[in-house]
């Protein structure tokens, strides 16, 4: 097996966490709480994705299926928080593949990318497109709204109907869409899947940070990125921070934010 990894974030909490074995790869991607709240850490959301990778970690080789070993995890984490309300705690999308014996497993939740490339070189991948569809209609109301007062891309973040209609995508969750929190209320929606190991060619799992590479040009067939993965992993990441760079005000490329954290584990049977 060859198994590669990268995780960046150029802020002082990194809300991005992954981890690997000999058994499973994963991906975490955390996110403040709707009152951005911070009551565990400095940053909660990167508190909640250590706490998950260190618990889901601990217990990955147990005969339990994946969602009652991340509904554990949960738990645990709930245990440690005195009373608080639900919109208080940060949440997390997650990718996770579980290979053992001759099967291999996903659980996944949110827009985390999930990815499978069988033996005969087909390809599935796996995330919640409604947060994709949620972030698109949050950009297209950026660019109005920029057009009308004349105003950066980017700055219109700071008007108050923007604020608002970002708002009211958090409030979704659990809703339209499903994400790890320390509830567990997510976890029954979560995508499960299952293949014979012996048909597998390799998985990755990405973080929405750097599944973004696939906006740029030379890039937008996930076997472009998984190839140049695979020759040179450290040129794809210095090209989408160059992609990032050459446009920071989000022009030519709309996006919520100039860079988010960045993650993606590669393994290769």
């Amino acid at each position: 097996m060859n198994c590669i990894s990268y995780c960046f974030s150029d802020r002082i909490f990194n809300e991005d966490t992954f981890s690997f074995s000999d058994h499973h790869i994963m991906v975490l991607d955390g996110a403040t709480s709707l009152t951005k709240k911070n009551i565990m850490s400095e940053d909660d959301a990167a508190w909640f994705v250590q706490q998950l990778k260190k618990e889901i970690d601990k217990h990955i080789l147990e005969e339990q299926s994946l969602s009652t070993i991340v509904y554990n995890a949960c738990m645990k984490i709930k245990s440690q928080y005195y009373y608080t309300q639900d919109i208080d705690y940060p949440n997390a999308c997650i990718s996770l593949f579980r290979f053992q014996e001759d099967t291999l497993e996903y659980f996944g939740l949110g827009d985390s990318l999930g990815i499978v490339e069988m033996k005969d070189g087909s390809i599935e991948c796996f995330e919640d497109k409604m947060i994709n569809e949620l972030d698109n209609n949050v950009i297209e109301h950026m660019i109005t709204l920029s057009k009308e007062k004349q105003i950066p891309f980017l700055e219109t973040r700071q008007e108050q109907e923007i604020k608002d209609h970002l708002l009211q995508n958090r409030k979704c969750h659990n809703q339209s869409y499903f994400i790890l929190d320390p509830t567990g209320k997510g976890i029954r929606h979560a995508c499960i899947k299952q293949w014979k190991l012996e048909e597998i060619s390799r998985i990755c799992c990405m973080s929405d940070g750097f599944s973004q590479i696939m906006m740029y040009p030379g890039f937008s067939d996930i076997i472009d990125v998984l190839n140049e993965i695979d020759r040179d992993h450290g040129k794809i990441e210095k090209q989408l921070y160059f992609f990032q760079e050459q446009d920071p005000d989000c022009i030519y490329y709309p996006r919520l934010k100039k860079r988010d954290d960045t993650t993606y584990v590669y393994l290769k049977f």
